[in-house]
């Protein structure tokens, strides 16, 4: 069965192709230059993990700095339809689906900023025709881990994601990594890969401004109790989806010793959604005896939510075996919290002060580890980080993609993206 929805869905696509290949080249009147962003996914659901909120940043703060040099404007795809025109109001209206295939002309830019793995190389022909129009591709790099841990995701994903590497290797001119430990593997991987062209690497650099990323509004009666419970009693936090690289079983496992050993120990609150491959941790968690006690899991939770809850935790526990950034990290530096990480390069990386490792994730040794950090916040919170706002992160994205120039940025609109 999925062999022939296969086969009707990839002539579906080559048909869509053929009947729009003249409208991929814009022969319209002359125009600004424009910057195409990719908002494939966000546009039909946000799953509200560390990448929508990274993507509702960006594009909100791309608004605010074009200008009368460049247009910015939202586009998608899907599996029957290649890339078309979104609404500019995406986010904040009910999804209405244009379908006028997207053309371009020299001077515009195409900025991959939704993890679309699943979209982009089945329109590869239409990038092409952009690129043959004279249009630069940008593509954002969260992370390879699909590609270097596929034992961490369903077969799916990871099939997915190798045809996603392979065509942004052959068809981008940029690749922008979020962090330089994504940017090593991304060269080191190149290298590997039979090409005939490397795309140029450079960077997207990335804040943890929760109020700068058009935050998820709501708190329901039970998330207003748990919260509460969050600032009553000592409480770490942990966010993020329940998979398999996350550690939360290592955690969990620390936290069973300290909760056995006594009746103070500290409150563990999980905000993440349930995700793949961790069938038997989530019936763990669930039907844990500390639950809705000392342990608690958010599954739903706005970025709202989030918000109170780094402001209601003594500490935050990241306790991930490989991240491509670790944006809870830099939220809650910005939140002065301290926080508890396993020893990875990519968090030596940002160099923040409110960060202790530890690199023994056995019970015990995390449970000594998980003490420690609670006495530690006794003393008062962290240094306080000098963190980029999200406004500077746009404009660094801009000028790496040639787009950014104080000139073509006016007084009023830096003072509202600062805003």
């Amino acid at each position: 069965m999925k062999t022939i929805q296969g086969s009707i869905e990839a002539q579906m696509r080559r048909l869509w192709l053929r009947r729009n290949k003249a409208a991929f080249a814009d022969t319209g009147l002359s125009r600004r230059p424009r910057l195409l962003v990719d908002v494939s996914v966000i546009i039909r659901t946000d799953a509200g993990t560390g990448i929508q909120r990274v993507v509702r940043s960006v594009w909100s703060h791309l608004k605010l700095l074009a200008s009368d040099e460049f247009d910015v404007v939202p586009v998608y795809a899907s599996q029957r339809r290649g890339y078309c025109f979104a609404p500019v109001d995406f986010l904040s209206k009910p999804r209405a689906f244009e379908q006028r295939p997207v053309g371009v002309k020299k001077g515009d830019c195409f900025l991959g900023l939704d993890l679309a793995a699943h979209y982009l190389p089945k329109w590869g022909p239409q990038v092409d025709a952009w690129r043959a129009n004279g249009a630069k591709v940008h593509i954002v790099v969260y992370d390879l881990l699909p590609w270097t841990r596929p034992d961490w995701f369903a077969p799916a994903t990871g099939e997915r994601f190798v045809a996603w590497v392979n065509s942004i290797i052959r068809r981008a001119d940029q690749l922008l990594c979020i962090s330089e430990e994504v940017a090593d593997e991304l060269r080191a991987l190149m290298g590997r890969v039979s090409a005939d062209r490397r795309p140029r690497i450079g960077r997207l650099y990335l804040s943890g401004d929760l109020a700068g990323s058009v935050p998820s509004i709501g708190l329901s009666p039970a998330v207003e109790r748990i919260l509460d419970l969050a600032h009553k009693t000592p409480t770490l936090l942990m966010v993020g989806t329940v998979e398999p690289r996350k550690a939360y079983d290592r955690a969990i496992s620390a936290f069973d010793l300290l909760w056995a050993s006594s009746s103070d120990a500290p409150s563990l609150l999980i905000i993440g959604k349930p995700g793949w491959k961790t069938a038997a941790l989530q019936d763990r968690i669930r039907q844990h005896p500390e639950m809705g006690r000392r342990l608690h899991w958010l599954q739903e939770a706005s970025d709202e939510a989030l918000n109170h809850a780094y402001t209601a935790a003594r500490a935050v526990l990241i306790a991930s075996y490989a991240e491509g950034f670790g944006l809870p990290l830099a939220e809650a530096a910005m939140h002065q919290r301290w926080t508890l990480v396993r020893d990875l390069p990519v968090f030596r990386e940002q160099r923040l002060p409110n960060v202790h490792y530890f690199t023994d994730d056995s019970a015990s040794s995390l449970a000594r580890s998980i003490e420690a950090i609670i006495r530690l916040t006794k003393r008062g919170p962290p240094l306080g980080a000098e963190l980029p706002h999200w406004s500077s992160c746009v404009k660094r994205l801009l000028e790496e993609i040639g787009l950014f120039e104080p000139a073509l940025v006016t007084p009023k609109l830096l003072a509202a993206a600062e805003s």
